[in-house]
């Protein structure tokens, strides 16, 4: 199974497209001086994203759906319906104690049937009944390979959601923030520091105090 869906799972979340030149073009400043300021506009967002929780929980959100794919991977002799149960109640971020006790009985049941899988195909003379639960444990495994090729789409979709959200919520953050200290401070253009790393009123601070709290 292709796993580089993974690979840099939290890329994007600490970049913003460079050329938001002259942000508060537009906005009403005009006359022969201009005031222009600079900013850091990755270090707001990355600032605003952790403020915000999205990369914790954007990480934890990774690690409970790896954890699945994990274990369900290594004990795919597991019913489909204990899997579905399996992978809703280990997502599930806030669990009662009945459900950790049902998710630890999955887990059980799961390992057991590998177990007994295992001791079964080195059996040299197994039994009619062994053979046809042989036949059930391997029709569970090819049932398992198809589970896991949607449910490793379906995890790949949740992510790009989720994401999407949240990087829409960070610009929308960014730029009401860079537009609330500009005209508080009166500058009439605002440009990322990549494009003048060396110009003066720099308020990257002040745009991320304000960013943090959109």
């Amino acid at each position: 199974m292709n796993r580089t869906y993974w690979t840099g799972f939290l890329s994007g979340t600490t970049v913003v497209a460079l050329g938001m030149v002259a942000i508060l073009a537009g906005s009403g400043f005009q006359g022969a001086n201009q005031k222009i300021g600079v900013i850091d506009s990755g270090l707001v967002m990355q600032a605003t994203a952790v403020a915000k929780n999205m990369i914790e929980d954007e990480k934890n959100l990774k690690t409970d759906r790896e954890t699945v794919m994990q274990f369900l991977q290594r004990y795919p002799i597991i019913k489909k319906e204990d899997a579905e149960k399996f992978k809703n109640l280990s997502i599930k971020v806030k669990k009662t104690d009945a459900e950790k006790a049902e998710l630890e009985k999955l887990k059980l049941a799961a390992q057991d049937s590998v177990n007994k899988f295992n001791a079964l195909q080195l059996k040299s003379s197994p039994t009619q009944d062994e053979l046809k639960l042989l036949d059930e444990y391997r029709n569970r495994k090819n049932e398992m390979d198809d589970y896991l090729q949607g449910l490793f789409k379906d995890f790949q979709t949740e992510y790009a959601s989720v994401h999407e959200k949240d990087q829409n919520t960070l610009t929308e953050a960014f730029r009401t923030a860079v537009n609330e200290v500009g005209k508080k401070q009166a500058f009439t253009v605002v440009i990322d520091k990549a494009v003048a790393p060396y110009g003066a009123n720099d308020i990257t601070d002040e745009v991320t105090k304000a960013a943090a709290k959109k």
